[in-house]
């Protein structure tokens, strides 16, 4: 009896404990999976390049049109947060002159290395590539004249620090542009569970000392707005 009894509580300890492991690693497993936002369906970077620079993406994105919504200026410094493939930093470089520069700021290397590139190949010489870190886009101090994060916003973790580093990046008269998916089924863009709906964004930037200057309406999709600092 007592052996039967013995053998019971050894089984019933390792099961419990197979259990416990396999609960640990399903939630490792959906922390990682969140913290890293891995959602990108691409084997490579120069697939994932290929995706953001289809030509079917400006039906959408429409991106002459918001750079025209951000009225740059020649000799403004803009920084280009979540850059990509430089999608909107080459137009940005176009629009703030040979007095002016642009900040393609990625956490990716090899992102950064294809915009360093392509400058070079189209002979840019306003653009400055920057491999930032998650929680720090590693900008010096009042150094920016407008700040552009555009499908880059969900990604960010530790958002209310990262929204004060911002702050601390604009010049006096500098604005913050966020451009993101809404929190609704579209077409196209990252997948529902990591989206961050515009009253949630709003309410987060206005929290971190920002200034709702302006909010357009045009693209299909996604939320547009420019802040200012308070």
């Amino acid at each position: 009896m007592f052996i039967q009894k013995k053998r019971f509580l050894n089984g019933f300890i390792k099961f419990f404990l197979l259990e416990a492991f396999l609960l640990f690693i399903c939630y490792v497993n959906a922390y990682a999976e969140e913290k890293g936002h891995r959602h990108c369906p691409f084997k490579s970077i120069d697939e994932y390049i290929q995706r953001l620079e289809r030509p079917e993406r400006a039906e959408w994105q429409k991106p002459e049109k918001v750079v025209d919504y951000l009225a740059l200026k020649n000799g403004h410094t803009v920084a280009d947060i979540g850059a990509g493939s430089g999608y909107f930093t080459v137009i940005f470089s176009k629009r703030v002159g040979e007095d002016g520069k642009v900040y393609a700021v990625d956490i990716e290397k090899g992102m950064i290395d294809y915009i360093e590139k392509r400058a070079k190949n189209e002979e840019i010489h306003n653009i400055k590539g920057i491999i930032s870190e998650p929680n720090d886009p590693l900008l010096s101090k009042s150094s920016v004249d407008l700040i552009f994060i555009c499908d880059t916003y969900h990604h960010i973790e530790k958002r209310d620090n990262y929204l004060k580093i911002l702050k601390e990046v604009l010049k006096k008269d500098g604005r913050l542009t966020i451009i993101d998916f809404h929190a609704v089924k579209t077409p196209v863009g990252p997948p529902m569970e990591i989206r961050i709906s515009r009253e949630k964004a709003l309410k987060e930037v206005l929290a971190a000392g920002f200034k709702l200057e302006a909010e357009y309406h045009f693209l299909p999709y996604q939320y547009f707005f420019i802040f200012e600092r308070e």
